[in-house]
């Protein structure tokens, strides 16, 4: 079963990609757990060769976005 099928909401997701890409389009592709199946709260393990500075990018996204309406 693919995660994005998840009948429940899912409070851990663990991402392990190699280029910042990946991690974007798991996030927040069409099928992104960000807008499939994470709510507000959950915890994102991120396991990846990216830089850095994608990652505290990528945490101030996260936060608006689930601030926001989805």
């Amino acid at each position: 079963m693919c995660w994005h099928h998840s009948v429940q909401p899912l409070s851990t997701f663990g991402i392990m990609v190699t280029t910042e890409a990946q991690a974007e389009n798991v996030l927040f592709g069409d099928l992104g757990a960000v807008k499939v199946t994470l709510p507000n709260g959950a915890s994102i393990i991120l396991s990846s060769t990216i830089s850095p500075g994608f990652v505290i990018q990528l945490e101030g996204r996260l936060k608006t976005y689930l601030r926001g309406t989805r």
